[in-house]
This record gives C-alpha cells, structure tokens and sequence, in this order.
C-alpha cells in the first residue's frame, strides 16, 4: 500500500515498529497486517482477528499517540528464571501513560496465564515499562466503536481538495446540524462525507450523541477549524 504525494511521489509505510515479526500465514489462526498512522503510516503485523479488532479501536481513540506490536519484555518467573513475553498491543497515550495490551479471546484464558499476565504486569510497572498492562477480550469490543474505528480507517488519507471546502462550511455552522447538511451544502457528496468524518476524528466536529457515524448523526463545531 502507499500513497501519492505531488511534492515527493511515492512513500511506502514505515517498516514494523514491533520486536518480533509476526507470522504471515497460518491454518489455525487469522493473520494479516495494516498501515495505521498518518502520512504513509507504518506496517502493523496481526496475528488475530481480534488484534486487528484492537488495533482498530486503539488507534483511533483520541487518547491514543502511538500504538506498536509485540513489544518484548523480560521478566522472571517464581522460581527466578527469566523469559521474554511479546506483548501483543502497547499504546503510547497522549498523557504520557504507555499501556500494554495482551489480546486473547477469552476461550483461551485459564488461571495460569492470568497469574503469569498478573506477574509480568507487576514486574513491567516495578520497572516503568509500562504503566498499566490490561487483558483485551472480545467483551472489550463495542461494536458501535468499531463501526465507527473501521471508517476513521477507511478515510484518514487527507483530500487536498475536499478537506479545505468541509473546513469552511464546518467553521460557518452554528448550533448542532446534521452531517447530512454540512455535505449537502459542501455539495461534494461522498467526498464531503468523508471529508466530515476526518473532521470528527480530529475532534474539530464531535458527535451529539454515541452512535454510528452515519449522515443522519447530529453534530455540532467543537473548536475552530
């Protein structure tokens, strides 16, 4: 994948920020990769639906500043040796908190790896590694976030050309209207829609109520544009 730029031609994504590489096939499991970021973003390896699922909602987030993949931490076990864990998900956060994420259905949990999760959290905060070290289900997964997660994906590429049109009918509205009107007045239909959701992630526009970003949700200008 890569993206076009008149000033500079062709940038290919960023390498993997990860530690180890992921596997690119397999009979038992998904496994894939994305390009996340701005600009030509950077690789991202997935080995699990559920991680893209996790990847999706992480990088999406506003909270969220930088996201990487089987981030390697060391750690002992009771009895004193030591042993690298791959930690499946670490988001960097905009307050400075680095969060790490093991993904895993819950299906496969059980209390070993619970008390092993429990072991490597308490050693990686000791060590200011991380601050916080969570476990992600599928429970974690609200498909209203995830609709909305997957469409700032679909749409983060910038359009030179729709983007400054939504800028100032965006900044011209007043009160709560509908996206619906701010494309029809755009008048660049599917563009302007787009355009509209960029607008939402960046936190420019925000949404009156949580629900699927649609042309029907009610919005309203959160700070200037």
């Amino acid at each position: 994948m890569s993206i076009h730029f008149q000033t500079c031609g062709i940038r290919l994504p960023e390498a993997s920020r990860g530690d180890r590489k992921t596997k690119v096939g397999s009979t038992q499991h998904f496994t894939g990769g994305g390009v996340f970021g701005d600009d030509q973003g950077f690789r991202l390896g997935l080995e699990s639906h559920l991680e893209k699922n996790a990847a999706l909602l992480l990088s999406a987030r506003s909270s969220t500043l930088g996201l990487r993949e089987q981030v390697s931490f060391d750690w002992y076990d009771e009895h004193g040796e030591y042993h690298t864990h791959y930690i499946d998900h670490v988001a960097t956060q905009i307050d400075g908190d680095v969060v790490g994420y093991a993904v895993r259905p819950m299906e496969r949990e059980n209390l070993e790896y619970l008390a092993k999760l429990a072991r490597i959290k308490e050693q990686a905060i000791q060590q200011c590694f991380l601050d916080d070290f969570v476990l992600f289900t599928e429970q974690d997964v609200c498909r209203v976030e995830l609709f909305n997660a997957e469409l700032f994906h679909a749409v983060r590429r910038p359009d030179c050309f729709a983007d400054p049109v939504m800028q100032d009918v965006a900044a011209s509205s007043v009160g709560v209207t509908t996206i619906d009107d701010l494309v029809n007045e755009s008048g660049l239909d599917g563009m302007g829609f787009r355009a509209a959701v960029r607008f939402i992630k960046s936190g420019h526009l925000q949404m009156v109520r949580y629900e699927r970003i649609e042309r029907s949700s009610e919005v309203f200008r959160a700070r200037s544009i």
